[in-house]
């Protein structure tokens, strides 16, 4: 996946995401999730997931930071998903 020469970020720029945006980003065919505040598109990575697409779709739209912790502590994500990197996960703007 990552020697693919596609853009698997499916954005041209990195992105500041709040929860609101994050939580627009999860079908199947636009799947977002957060990992240690660093957003990413899971989109091209569903069909090679070990789990299943179904256990992965867990975490699209919001913060999988602690299903990630609990079932890949070992994985580097930074490494496995760095050409799926979208951007940053901010707080919601205060109103």
């Amino acid at each position: 996946m990552k020697k693919s020469g596609q853009n698997l970020r499916g954005t041209d720029t990195l992105l500041r995401v709040t929860p609101s945006m994050l939580k627009q980003h999860r079908s199947r065919d636009d799947a977002w999730t957060a990992i240690h505040g660093k957003v990413y598109n899971i989109t091209p990575y569903l069909p090679y997931h070990p789990g299943g697409e179904k256990e992965l779709m867990r975490v699209a739209g919001r913060d999988g930071t602690k299903l990630f912790a609990l079932t890949h502590a070992w994985v580097n994500v930074d490494y496995m998903l760095d050409e799926c990197f979208v951007g940053f996960l901010i707080p919601e703007p205060a109103s």
